[in-house]
């Protein structure tokens, strides 16, 4: 009976992760979709392909200043209610997500023991992604960005995204959590 429960648990987290509807209806993005659609934002747009950690990390937009956010972080006002209902979307959403690599444009998947390999010989450059989280309505999105480049090289930044009436994820916002 506890196996039955389980596996009934681990269904409903794996069809809520990869959901393409919000709670109002609004058709949202992919993981894979919403990446591709930000990749050339917060990746340098002269890089063809690039290392991604297969598994998602945490995204640190759980807490945040308001009157920080406001002041040095936003490129356009956002109400508060909107950074509440993503902040709110990244506590609850914290289960374990692996990118599916042939949806992905221009990242090459790796395991954490590959991305360890290619720091090595410190020509590479690694990086992680948060799984993007959306307001009930799908027109804002907030996700974590984390790369490494070495063993005191790297850069971690919480990013968030509005769609535009073009259908286009226009940066709004963001927040370096740590640098290396």
């Amino acid at each position: 009976m506890l196996h039955r429960i389980l596996t009934i648990c681990l269904v409903l987290i794996t069809a809520t992760a990869g959901a393409q509807q919000s709670p109002t209806g609004a058709a949202l993005p992919s993981p894979e979709e919403f990446v591709n659609s930000i990749d050339t934002t917060v990746i340098p747009k002269k890089v063809k392909h690039y290392y991604l950690v297969v598994g998602t990390d945490s995204c640190r937009f759980l807490k945040y200043n308001y009157d920080d956010w406001i002041q040095y972080h936003l490129k356009e006002p956002l109400a508060v209610n909107i950074l509440n209902d993503l902040s709110e979307k990244v506590y609850l959403s914290r289960y374990p997500y692996r990118w599916k690599q042939p949806k992905l444009n221009k990242a090459v998947c790796v395991t954490q023991p590959q991305a360890d390999s290619l720091l090595r010989d410190h020509k590479n450059v690694v990086f992680s992604f948060s799984l993007p989280q959306f307001t009930d309505d799908g027109q804002y999105a907030v996700i974590d960005l984390n790369f490494v480049c070495g063993p005191v090289c790297g850069q971690g930044t919480t990013y968030i995204f509005r769609l535009t009436t073009e259908g286009e994820w226009k940066l709004v916002g963001q927040y370096v959590n740590w640098v290396s």
